[in-house]
């Protein structure tokens, strides 16, 4: 083979017992490699390397013949082949009872707009208007889901509301989901499982130690023990949980302590449980002269992606952030890309239905009436503009040929937004984010090598 380099879309990233993974981030492609031969991928080196990997690496594009203007053609052609098929993907509804919650969690992104939004809680005239809202936002999808999101959307002055809801989705053939802080979960209990609320998220702040000082319950009350009592209760009755682990430095460091716990409760066995981890960032409630404690507190997403990237025992217990570690996983598994374009709400139609009758793009910006992209209440409800924003993210970086943008989408719109009070600033950093691909990498990959150990007869 003649006329072949490395490609400009190569990363190489560690993988276990002296391999690497070489990935190509146009086309979404994975190969196992030995380490010497990623060390000398990574210097634009082919001598010597043998036939057969070498033909395994042409054929991922890892090794190419095209020039690299033909290489970057191909890229701003995938960017906008993924802008297509995530606006037409099923869009992603949440539907919030209240803006209220009755815990204070330090860092919360809400604690402004509950400052300056009056108390509402939806009625059922309002919820089932919601419903109707969803349903024309569905049309004939078969996938039909709305998450139930806050505030807290389980507090108990919101329980008459929720129970109409559960009723009326599972009469129009709606999945129902929710985000809790699981506190009030018990009060809940009858509506959990397969025929009411299937599937819950539920947020902790790491093992107690940590939790307990970021998650404070009314009049000061720790939490985390009747919050895991009652993910336990949810298990019980067949609802399915996601646990989002918000990281700062200090629960970064106890994230072995917290896998443990998880594991003697018998957690990480159950089918039904699963937990990822996010990296916690200043809110626009923070930015300022109230932010100097949180930021000094907090890790960047590479931190996170290097802690699970070196340890078998985190990555088969926790995911990595969604929105960027799930594209990751697609590739080092040799699935097909995600139907999403830019990052997280800027990357797949979404649809927020708020009390007051309102319609937003992003949850993080539910209540910031400046996004507001109008009323499902009136008789013209407003139109669905999910779409219009899906791939806003990579076209901030389409020009400047990131080779990432496939994967970052130029960072959360809400990080740019309580920077700047805008949201079309990219929120990330390039050299950073080479640094969280090749972690999550490396932890997609031991994650799918102790699954294979598991299964029966490996």
């Amino acid at each position: 083979m003649t006329g072949l380099r490395v490609s400009d879309f190569a990363v190489f990233a560690p993988a276990v017992d002296g391999t690497a993974l070489a990935l190509n981030t146009c086309f979404g492609t994975a190969v196992e490699v030995p380490e010497a031969a990623a060390g000398q991928l990574a210097a634009g080196d082919l001598a010597g390397l043998p036939p057969r990997l070498l033909a395994s690496l042409v054929g991922a594009s890892i090794v190419t013949a095209r020039p690299p203007e033909e290489e970057r053609l191909a890229f701003s052609g995938e960017l906008l082949r993924r802008g297509r098929v995530a606006r037409a993907s099923p869009p992603r509804v949440y539907l919030m009872p209240s803006y209220d919650c009755n815990l204070k969690c330090v860092y919360c992104f809400q604690h402004g707009i509950r400052r300056t939004t009056p108390s509402v809680t939806m009625s059922e005239t309002v919820a089932g208007k919601a419903l109707d809202y969803a349903e024309a936002v569905f049309g004939d999808e078969r996938r039909r889901s709305v998450t139930l999101y806050g505030g807290e959307a389980l507090s108990p002055d919101n329980r008459a509301v929720v129970e109409f809801l559960c009723g009326s989705a599972r009469e129009r053939g709606i999945r129902l989901m929710a985000s809790t802080h699981a506190w009030n979960l018990d009060l809940y209990e009858d509506l959990l499982g397969p025929a009411g609320i299937e599937g819950l998220h539920v947020t902790v702040d790491g093992p107690a130690s940590t939790h307990d000082r970021l998650r404070i319950g009314p009049k000061g009350a720790r939490t985390y023990g009747t919050i895991m009592e009652h993910v336990r209760l949810a298990l019980a009755r067949g609802a399915r949980v996601r646990m989002r682990v918000n990281v700062d430095r200090n629960v970064l460091d106890k994230l072995g302590e917290l896998r443990d716990h998880l594991d003697a409760d018998g957690l990480l066995a159950n089918p039904l449980f699963s937990a990822y981890l996010a990296p916690m960032f200043d809110t626009r409630a923070h930015v300022g002269a109230g932010s100097t404690v949180l930021s000094r507190s907090l890790v960047g997403e590479d931190a996170l992606a290097a802690r699970l990237g070196g340890s078998t025992r985190l990555a088969a217990a926790f995911c990595g952030h969604p929105p960027v570690y799930d594209r990751i996983a697609a590739a080092v598994h040799g699935e097909p890309p995600l139907p999403v374009a830019g990052h997280c709400c800027h990357g797949s139609r979404t649809v927020v239905l708020d009390p007051r009758g309102d319609v937003y793009p992003c949850v993080f910006l539910a209540g910031e009436t400046g996004f507001a992209q109008g009323s499902y209440l009136g008789e013209e409800p407003a139109p669905d503009g999910s779409g219009a924003w899906v791939d806003d993210g990579t076209r901030r970086c389409r020009d400047e040929g990131c080779r990432f943008a496939l994967y970052c989408g130029a960072g959360s719109p809400y990080d740019s937004f309580a920077r700047t009070g805008g949201t079309r600033d990219r929120s990330c950093d390039c050299a950073e984010f080479e640094r969280t691909f090749v972690g999550y990498a490396a932890a997609a990959y031991r994650r799918r090598v102790a699954e294979e150990a598991q299964r029966p007869g490996a």
